[in-house]
């Protein structure tokens, strides 16, 4: 008999793109040696040295192809790296992209919030500084009201304190009699007092004054109406004032002079014992005048016509 082939002697090759036809080899090989067995006993090892040499191509192949991407990868020339590369830089521009128009949109609620605020501020500020002119304003009006309430409280009493001179005649001297001896007069001691008085109790003896003022003004009214039958002071009588030789009862439009020569429209509200009271118009501010006052010309009432 002649000698059997080795099925491993180039019954198959091996190829990198198709493992396919390794695999038939193999059963081809299996199926030869169970016809067999004997004979291929004796080529066994030469077919194992082939499948090793075969194998070691393979490793040998993939080292080679392996060590050539690693060189791509070194110099940035691996396809795979470059695709990776672009979808990772199109994402990095991606977000800054974002974080941009983020940025814009976050300065853009700063400035609304600051443009907010700084109006309140100015708002607030415009607010409190009207309150505080209103209120200094207020507290001079209550000054001025205060003051003018003293001035006319220190008129009404020094009204009261006038000094009359009392008027003497002279006569002439005879010539036997001696010339009189003037008489020196020491100057009266200034002394200085001290008011240890509230308020209250000024107040009541201010009334008590101005009470004996009129009552003294009523007496002596009193002696003018005995001796003279027509009389021009005012007075009040059943709550109605006479002045200027006219009446004038409660409720009646009135003009009233100053002294300094202004003059403003009124309503007589009030007609009492001693004063009357008028409300100025349009700004209905009341005002007290004092029959004294009317009498020295510091105040006079007209009549006004409504029409």
């Amino acid at each position: 008999m002649s000698e059997p082939r080795s099925p491993a002697s180039g019954d198959f090759e091996y190829d990198d793109d198709n493992d396919a036809d390794f695999e038939d080899s193999r059963d081809y090989e299996d199926r030869e040696s169970d016809e067999d067995s004997d004979l291929g006993s004796e080529g066994e090892p030469h077919g194992k040295e082939e499948y090793t040499g075969i194998k070691e191509q393979m490793y040998q192949d993939k080292l080679a192809q392996l060590k050539k991407q690693l060189q791509q990868l070194r110099d940035s020339s691996h396809p795979e790296y470059n695709k990776k590369m672009k979808k990772i830089d199109s994402a990095f521009k991606e977000r800054l992209r974002l974080n941009e128009l983020w940025r814009e949109v976050e300065i853009e609620c700063v400035e609304r919030d600051y443009q907010a605020e700084k109006k309140l501020a100015a708002r607030e500020f415009d607010e409190k500084k009207k309150e505080l002119k209103e209120n200094l304003l207020i507290e001079l009006e209550d000054k001025k009201k205060l003051i003018e309430q003293e001035r006319y409280t220190l008129e009404l009493t020094g009204d009261s304190m006038e000094y009359k001179p009392v008027s003497t005649r002279k006569l002439r001297r005879r010539g036997n009699e001696p010339a009189p001896i003037v008489e020196k007069r020491r100057k009266p001691v200034a002394t200085t007092l001290q008011l240890l008085l509230e308020d209250k109790e000024v107040d009541e003896d201010l009334k008590l004054i101005n009470k004996s003022k009129l009552m003294s003004m009523k007496k002596s009214t009193v002696t003018i109406t005995q001796t003279e039958p027509v009389s021009n002071e005012p007075k009040i009588e059943n709550g109605k004032l006479y002045f200027d030789r006219k009446w004038f009862h409660k409720g009646q439009a009135v003009t009233v002079e100053c002294k300094d020569g202004t003059r403003f429209n009124a309503i007589l509200t009030v007609a009492g014992a001693d004063m009357i009271m008028v409300r100025k118009l349009p700004d209905n501010i009341r005002l007290k005048i004092t029959l004294a006052q009317l009498a020295h010309g510091k105040y006079l009432v007209r009549r006004r016509s409504t029409s």
